[in-house]
């Protein structure tokens, strides 16, 4: 499950003039080293990229990390007298940087490149003993394209935000309109309320979910990352947008549905109908050599020719779509400065138009970029009134 080859990351070293990439940080944290070291923990360790990969683990991890990971070798601390070094230094973390150093000479390293969020305490150490230079990583833009095996996790992922989205709007669809709000089973039906409802079939289904949006009315409107709090609103659009991650994969996926219960007020059907075209449109747009640039434009023209221009505080304010994978906003993106796309890309298409005195409509669906255009793996419907 990865797009990492071995020439890839000569060819990058080659170029470069560095022995090899060095990245620290725990996986939970950090996308790059769990795709090279498919190693899940939440403590910190080192990976070291030449030809093959190799990670640097405590003597704690090393029996899993031999069993789980997809690293060419596991070495120890404990190899190099960590214990004696722990008694030694002050501080643990010199004794680590200097377990790390002996590390790194008995592997050849002279030239070292490491990213812009590297530890800066240990980079100042390793700097001392090596020539050590910041540069762009290169596993970010591996991990855009993804492999079948990637898509189908990221599907897996999508299948249970459908069925959570559908618990949400659900319940929305069961509530009363009562003095402006929703009320369900006697008491008001609250954004915090369907939230929990979200959470708890994420997490029968082996996903987990931070910052959940349930907004309705002007609070979806003023902010589109607003998760909204308290009653939701009868006749007023709601935006529900859920992106969990799979416990077991560590994959996202993200999907949004704007609903309203009650009558609705023409122009937000309007609305509705337009970001609809446009996402219509921008869907269509998404295939292999066309740019997120190119599709973005799309979306803003439909939104221009059915009438809605604006892009600084109102309207159509962020950009359409971006890459999903271990994380939640990851390249390629579909923007002004969107570059081209290739198969294998999986990027959300999401247009949305907000006017604070009306309320926000958004919809999103999730697409991977195939040869002759894209799949969409987003099979839920599309409706606005309940």
């Amino acid at each position: 499950m990865s797009y990492f080859t071995a020439e890839k990351m000569k060819s990058f070293l080659t170029d470069r003039g560095l022995d090899g990439l060095l990245i620290i940080g725990d996986s939970i944290c950090s996308p790059d080293i769990y795709y090279l070291s498919r190693f899940f923990a939440p403590d910190r360790f080192s990976l070291l990229a030449t030809d093959a990969v190799t990670i640097f683990v405590s003597g704690l991890e090393h029996g899993r990390a031999t069993k789980e990971s997809r690293a060419d070798k596991v070495i120890s601390t404990t190899d190099y007298d960590i214990s004696e070094k722990l008694e030694r230094f002050d501080k643990p973390e010199d004794a680590y940087t200097a377990a790390l150093v002996e590390f790194l000479r008995d592997r050849g390293m002279k030239r070292l490149g490491v990213s812009r969020s590297f530890p800066v305490g240990i980079y100042q150490d390793l700097a001392n003993e090596f020539s050590v230079s910041i540069v762009e990583s290169p596993v970010s833009g591996w991990r855009a394209v993804k492999t079948a095996e990637e898509i189908e996790a990221i599907r897996s992922t999508q299948r249970a935000t459908e069925t959570a989205m559908k618990v949400a709007i659900d319940m929305i669809a069961r509530s009363q309109p009562m003095g402006g709000d929703l009320h369900l089973n006697g008491s008001l039906l609250t954004s915090e309320r369907v939230r929990s409802a979200i959470d708890i079939s994420l997490l029968e289904r082996g996903c987990e979910a931070a910052d959940t949006i349930v907004a309705g009315g002007p609070k979806a409107a003023i902010d589109p990352h607003c998760s909204g709090t308290g009653p939701l609103p009868a006749n007023a659009s709601i935006v529900i947008d859920i992106f969990p991650r799979s416990k077991r994969s560590r994959y996202f996926a993200d999907m949004t549905r704007t609903v309203l219960r009650g009558e609705p007020d023409q122009d937000i059907m309007d609305v509705y109908e337009a970001v609809l075209e446009a996402q219509k449109a921008g869907i269509e747009a998404v295939r292999p050599g066309t740019t997120g640039k190119e599709v973005h434009a799309k979306v803003c023209q439909v939104f221009e020719d059915q009438g809605y221009p604006e892009r600084e505080d109102r309207g159509f304010i962020h950009s359409t779509g971006h890459g999903v994978g271990l994380e939640i906003h990851e390249k390629p993106n579909l923007s002004e400065t969107g570059g081209p796309l290739v198969a294998g890309n999986v990027v959300t298409v999401e247009p949305g138009l907000y006017y604070p005195d009306l309320g926000g409509v958004r919809l999103e669906d999730l697409v991977v970029v195939r040869s002759t255009g894209c799949e969409n793996l987003t099979k839920l419907e599309k409706r606005l009134t309940l």
